[in-house]
């Protein structure tokens, strides 16, 4: 053994390498070099002994460079101060152990570590360098504060167990792009990034145990798994996540095999980017604040997402949550929800596609525009209890989606703002009792099993059902405003069959289109109430003359006076009767001279009257006798109004059967 050059703490080393006995050298100076020798096989090892390297205390001097060397030994190192960064370029060693030093660096790239790499409690004044290493075990990072930009510097690095990096401070861009890590990466407590640039930029990554960035982890600047694989949870819980100008988190193509779980907590200053993730379990957003004013707060297009997306309670989005194209395997739900985009889109949905039910209720507000377009949801559709705002512009706009359920804008449901729903499907009911909308309500060719208009719904401005079809109309007449369209809107039954004026009240708030009385009247036939099914036809008649010319509304008057469009045959016999009378009477007393005295029949002068009255039929008296003076007159009175009430009965007649 040569030990002549060896200081005193050194030869204490020296000594204690072959049976890995402790050496505390209490700030005594080592050189870098003697620590190499010793790993590099200087002694021989002793019969039943383990040799290793187990130092605390010192303070090593030089570089300590064992680049591509193979170290057979641990190295273990407590509280020691590096003058320059040690260097494992290369080299396959084993357990490299550092707690609690303090380095310029570490340089191990490429390098095979077979028995772990922990540097807890550590302190790096430089870069972390590990690029292309395989590490056997556990690389343990916690506690350990890095200074350094980067200052960690991992690309394609291969883990066999564990990253543990728990309450650590990472102050500079840290690289983990392409690693491979078989067992779980935690980030809990630890600090990542500066106030500029990236936080940690993690594209590809594979992580088959699972991520933690949990409580207490902080980010500032872009954190980026695009591309990432995450086998079983990846949690984002109470992390705080800071980016004001840009992404704050970049999952973009995540793929998550279990829960996704950006919740409890999480706060993200700055656009959260899930474009094309795919999570086969539950999508987590409950008591997360994402704040991104006037950009995408959550951007989340084109998900497929395969246990439901639960966002409730306490979700908070300032600016846009972009959703369109995501497919969800069970239910969304953003009941309690607080969404603000103000004077433009809060929530974009377009494409979705959901299983389950889709919920934006029980406390759910939003401030700005809800938009579904061309959605599918299976289940049902809820805003009950929801308050939106958009004044001035639609809050709600649902088109082209179907539903498997009913759409439920119920029981508190409160808009401010227009609600417009077009071209849709709806399997169960479209209800708006106990609702206010202030704005305009549109529901345009829509299928709907029903449609609810309850006793508290207040709607302030108008309403647009034209082309809807809805099997049951369950509704006040009252409660509709006064501007309303009706044309084309067809239901097969009323569930309160109410006075015929009340409804005639209800059609009246529209210009005149026949369309809404005929489809009434049918309604009213269907449930057996045919005297109402002709009021609804004489008062669709009535309102129709308001628009036509002096002469048609003359003859109009005459038909509603003689025969009530031919829907009150009543008051037409009571006409010819009381006709029948006055000339009976009238030709009794003073009956007219026969043309052919010899040749004329009896006199009769109720046949005489009813051969007047009525243009067809003929019982001989009208041609066989003549009336003179005043008597012409009378006669020609007859025939006039005989040929008037035979052509407005025929006409109400064929104008009431073909309604049938």
């Amino acid at each position: 053994m040569i030990t002549e050059d060896l200081s005193e703490p050194e030869i204490a080393l020296w000594k204690a390498y072959p049976a890995a006995r402790p050496v505390n050298l209490s700030g005594s100076p080592v050189r870098a070099t003697v620590i190499a020798r010793l790993l590099l096989g200087a002694l021989d090892d002793l019969p039943g002994q383990t040799p290793g390297l187990r130092l605390s205390g010192a303070r090593i001097t030089g570089r300590l460079d064992l680049s591509y060397a193979e170290v057979h030994h641990p190295l273990n190192l407590t509280d020691c101060d590096f003058e320059e960064a040690p260097v494992l370029t290369g080299a396959r060693t084993g357990l490299v152990r550092l707690a609690a030093c303090r380095l310029p660096g570490l340089l191990a790239g490429n390098a095979v570590i077979g028995g772990g790499l922990r540097l807890e409690g550590c302190r790096l004044d430089g870069p972390l360098q590990l690029g292309g290493a395989h590490v056997n075990g556990v690389i343990e990072l916690s506690g350990t504060a890095i200074h350094a930009h980067p200052a960690v510097d991992a690309a394609g690095l291969i883990i066999d167990r564990d990253l543990l990096c728990a309450n650590a401070v990472l102050d500079g861009e840290s690289h983990l792009a392409g690693a491979r890590i078989s067992g779980t990466m935690i980030l809990d407590g630890t600090q990542v990034g500066s106030s500029d640039g990236r936080s940690l930029t993690a594209d590809g990554i594979v992580i088959d145990g699972g991520l933690s960035c949990g409580r207490g982890f902080r980010s500032y600047g872009e954190l980026s798994v695009q591309d990432a694989r995450v086998g079983r949870k990846c949690a984002f819980s109470g992390a705080r996540l800071s980016n004001p100008s840009g992404i704050a988190l970049n999952a973009e193509r995540l793929s998550v095999e279990g829960g996704l779980h950006i919740d409890e907590g999480f706060t993200a200053e700055g656009e959260v980017l899930l474009r094309g993730a795919r999570v086969t379990g539950q999508l987590s957003l409950a008591h997360a604040t994402l704040v991104h004013p006037g950009g995408r707060a959550l951007n989340g297009p084109l998900m497929e997402i395969g246990s439901g997306l639960r966002a409730t309670p306490g979700f908070v989005a300032d600016g846009v949550v972009f959703l369109d194209s995501t497919q969800v395997r069970g239910s969304l739900n953003l009941d309690g929800g607080r969404l603000s985009n103000p004077e433009a889109t809060a929530l974009s949905l377009r494409r979705l596609g959901v299983t389950g039910r889709f919920s934006c209720g029980e406390g759910f507000r939003a401030d700005g525009e809800i938009v579904l377009i061309d959605a599918k949801v299976e289940g049902i559709m809820e805003f009950h209890g929801a308050v939106l705002s958009n004044p001035g512009a639609r809050v709600l706009s649902l088109w082209e989606v179907s539903v498997g359920g009913g759409v439920d804008c119920c029981e508190g449901f409160t808009a401010q703002g227009g609600v417009s729903i077009r071209d849709s499907q709806i399997a169960g009911a479209l209800c708006f009792a106990h609702a206010t909308i202030d704005g305009d309500l549109q529901v345009r060719r829509v299928q709907a099993a029903a449609l609810k208009i309850g006793p508290e719904t207040a709607l302030l401005g108008a309403v647009d059902l034209r082309n809807t079809r809805v099997g049951v109309l369950d509704d006040v007449p009252g409660r509709w405003p006064a501007r309303l369209q009706l044309n084309g809107f067809t239901y097969d039954n009323l569930e309160h069959v109410l006075p015929v004026q009340e409804r005639l009240d209800w059609l009246a708030k529209e210009d005149y289109l026949p369309q809404p009385y005929e489809q009434l009247a049918t309604v009213y036939r269907r449930h057996g109430h045919d005297e109402a099914a002709r009021d609804v036809l004489l008062e669709g008649q009535r309102r129709r003359r308001a628009g036509q010319r002096l002469a048609a509304r003359l003859w109009s008057y005459l038909q509603d006076w003689t025969v009530g469009y031919g829907y009150r045959p009543l008051r037409a016999a009571l006409w010819l009767a009381a006709l029948l009378l006055i000339g009976t009477l009238v030709f009794a007393t003073d009956h007219p001279p026969a043309f052919k005295p010899g040749e004329a029949p009896p006199f009769n002068a109720f046949l005489y009257t009813l051969d007047l009255l009525l243009p067809v039929i003929s019982f001989g008296q009208e041609n066989a006798f003549g009336p003179h003076g005043t008597q012409q007159w009378l006669a020609a009175t007859m025939i006039a109004a005989g040929w008037l009430l035979a052509t407005t009965i025929l006409a109400g007649l064929t104008r009431a059967f073909s309604r049938r």
